[in-house]
C-alpha cells in the first residue's frame, strides 16, 4: 500500500553531495568534480563544480518522473581484464611478463565482480541529474523519497482554475461575418 503522506520530518534530507556524472547515450559515467543537489522550494537545484567550470541547473520538482539508485559493476574492468588474460595465457610459459599479464587480467576480472559503482539518478522529461554515491546510501535513498513525495504532492494539487470567459453573442457573430 502506498502512503500519500510525505516522509516524517526526521527523515527529510534536503541536500546531498557526491561526484557528478555525465549522460553519454543512455549510459551514465562518472565525471570529475563535485555536485550538490538541494531542494529549494518546489525546485531541485543542482550545482556542479569542476576544475574549470561551475554549472547550476534548476528543475521543477513537479516535472520529475523518476528517481533511482543503481548499483552496477564497472564494465571497463571486464573490457581490460579479458584481453590481458588472453594475452597472458599463451606467453606464461615463456616469460614472466606473460605471468604478469595473466595476473593483471585475473585481478581486473575479480575486481569487476567485487567493485560496484553506486549512483542516484533523478529523471525529468528534459534533464537527468546523476550523483555518484560516496557515502552510505541511506541519505541518498531518503533524499530520493523526499523528492518523490514532494513531486507526488505537487502533482496531486488541482491546477488553478482560469476564469471562464464567455463570449457574448454579439462578439461571436462579429467574428463569423
Amino acid at each position: 500500500m502506498r502512503s500519500s503522506q510525505p516522509p516524517s520530518s526526521s527523515t527529510l534530507v534536503q541536500e546531498i553531495t557526491g561526484k557528478p556524472g555525465n549522460l553519454i547515450g543512455k549510459m551514465i559515467v562518472p565525471a570529475s568534480g563535485s555536485i550538490t543537489v538541494r531542494i529549494v522550494g518546489d525546485m531541485l537545484q543542482a550545482t556542479t563544480k569542476g576544475s574549470l567550470e561551475k554549472r547550476e541547473s534548476w528543475t521543477r520538482i513537479q516535472n520529475i518522473d523518476c528517481a533511482e539508485i543503481v548499483e552496477s559493476p564497472i564494465w571497463q574492468l571486464l573490457a581490460i581484464g579479458i584481453p590481458l588474460l588472453l594475452a597472458g595465457l599463451p606467453s606464461v610459459q615463456y616469460s614472466s611478463f606473460g605471468g604478469l599479464l595473466l595476473l593483471a587480467g585475473i585481478g581486473c576480472i575479480a575486481a569487476f565482480f567485487l567493485v560496484k559503482r553506486r549512483y542516484l539518478a533523478i529523471y525529468s522529461s528534459r534533464n537527468t541529474i546523476p550523483v555518484f554515491i560516496q557515502k552510505p546510501s541511506k541519505a541518498y535513498h531518503q533524499f530520493a523519497m523526499t523528492v518523490m513525495a514532494i513531486a507526488r504532492q505537487l502533482n496531486a494539487q488541482p491546477a488553478p482554475m482560469m476564469p471562464n470567459e464567455q463570449v457574448s453573442g454579439r462578439t461571436a457573430t462579429a467574428f463569423v461575418k
